[in-house]
C-alpha cells in the first residue's frame, strides 16, 4: 500500500532535477456490539514525505527517476472496550500514539499515455525510527480506574515493491 494519496513533483525540464512532496491521511472508525462486549475503535494516520529526485528520459514514452525521500508518520489510535456482566462492567480504554521519522532511496518508472497523462510505479526503501506512547486505563465495576502508561522506541526498515500503478497528470 502507498500511504501518499496526493503527490506533487516540480522538476526542471533541462536538468531533470526536481522536488517531490506527498501526503496522505487515513481515518478509520469501527464499532461492534455482541450483547456482552462493546468495542469502539478510531484510528487517525497521517503520512508526509518530501524529497529530491533526478528524472531520466529513456525514450519518447518512457521515463525513470531516482531520489531520496524524508518521511514523517503520525498514528493516533483510540480503542474503548466495555464488557458487561451480571457483576457490573469493566471498561478498558487504550490510547496509542506513534510518531516515526526517517529517510531512504526511491525509484520510479513511468509511461506516457499522452503528453499530459502518465501511468507509473515506484519502489522505495525507508528506514524509520520513532516512539510509541500507550496509555491503558482499566475501570473495574466499582468505578476505580487503573492507568498504565508505556513508552517504546521503535526502528524499522520497509521496502515497498513496485506492484501498484499510479495515474499522473502533467501541468
Amino acid at each position: 500500500t502507498n500511504p501518499y494519496l496526493l503527490n506533487y513533483t516540480i522538476s526542471l525540464h533541462n536538468t531533470g532535477w526536481g522536488l517531490r512532496v506527498g501526503a496522505g491521511y487515513v481515518y478509520t472508525a469501527n464499532s461492534s456490539d455482541d450483547g456482552i462486549t462493546v468495542t469502539d475503535t478510531k484510528m487517525n494516520d497521517l503520512s508526509l514525505r518530501i524529497g529530491i529526485e533526478k528524472a531520466f528520459q529513456l525514450s519518447k514514452k518512457w521515463s525513470t527517476g531516482a531520489g531520496l525521500d524524508f518521511i514523517h508518520n503520525s498514528n493516533n489510535d483510540h480503542t474503548s472496550t466495555v464488557v458487561n456482566s451480571s457483576f457490573g462492567g469493566n471498561t478498558t480504554d487504550t490510547k496509542t500514539t506513534t510518531i516515526n521519522s526517517g529517510a531512504g532511496p526511491m525509484a520510479w518508472l513511468r509511461y506516457a499515455i499522452t503528453e499530459k497523462i502518465l501511468i507509473g510505479t515506484e519502489a522505495s526503501f525507508y528506514y524509520l525510527s520513532g516512539k510509541t506512547d500507550q496509555t491503558v486505563t482499566i475501570t473495574d465495576p466499582s468505578g476505580f480506574p487503573t492507568t498504565t502508561p508505556t513508552s517504546t522506541k521503535t526502528g524499522s526498515g520497509s521496502f515497498s515493491s513496485p506492484i501498484v500503478f499510479f495515474l499522473g497528470v502533467k501541468f
